[in-house]
């Protein structure tokens, strides 16, 4: 991808369990490139946080706050604002990948 460049995401199911949050099903999931789900409590403290595959391959998670998640009609996620591209936070170190999720679409900036 690049700066302008879009992928339609896929969000992946989750459901609560006695054992804490699970794909649903217990089913395994190969997460690709775009995929997210979420947001989910207990792994971030009291923050809710959202997992997530970038378009570039690349695994990590944002929290809220800093971030804001808006869960869209249609069942999609915005996340706002931009996903960094560092991989540790206010770390000096891409990832190769920054921009937007925005209605389950990722937009690269």
């Amino acid at each position: 991808m690049a700066a302008g460049d879009t992928l339609q995401g896929r969000r992946i199911a989750l459901v609560d369990t006695e054992r804490g949050p699970r794909m649903k099903d217990d089913q395994t999931y190969e997460l690709r490139p775009g995929d997210y789900c979420g947001p989910v409590w207990g792994y971030a403290g009291a923050k809710p946080a959202v997992f997530m595959r970038k378009p570039n391959g690349a695994l990590c998670h944002v929290t809220s706050p800093p971030h804001t998640f808006i869960e869209e009609d249609d069942g999609t996620l915005t996340i706002a604002a931009s996903i960094s591209d560092k991989r540790v936070h206010g770390g000096d170190h891409s990832d190769g990948w920054h921009g937007f999720l925005e209605r389950g679409t990722w937009r690269e900036v």
